[in-house]
């Protein structure tokens, strides 16, 4: 698999993100966050939520999506869109500062968080 970051920047913020398409182990594609950063006037106001949903909008449904989460604030978020708690995320093995969620793009449940 070829790795290759990419950024969605926002008025908001930012997410870092790196993109497979129909790699052997993942035939619908894989999206892997990096990281993220939402600019401080901007924060606990819905606004990490509104672009995770937009960034999440622009890959095919089916798609496998993994996200190292450090804020277990987010945690909740993430599980409302059907991702789960799973003990490796791929290329970086087990983080030990975070909770690594895993599932697959569903924009029918995205679009209701």
């Amino acid at each position: 698999m070829e790795f290759i970051s990419k950024s969605y920047t926002y008025l908001f913020g930012e997410i870092d993100y790196c993109y497979f398409e129909k790699e052997e182990m993942y035939p619908d594609g894989l999206l892997v966050f990096m990281g993220s950063y939402i600019y401080m006037p901007y924060r606990g106001q819905g606004h990490y939520k509104e672009m995770v949903r937009t960034l999440l909008n622009m890959f095919p449904e089916g798609t496998v999506f993994q996200a190292p989460v450090e804020n277990k604030i987010l945690v909740p978020m993430f599980k409302r869109m059907g991702e789960q708690i799973v003990e490796k995320i791929e290329y970086w093995g087990n983080p030990q500062n975070c909770k690594v969620m895993q599932g697959i793009i569903n924009k029918e449940i995205i679009n209701n968080i």
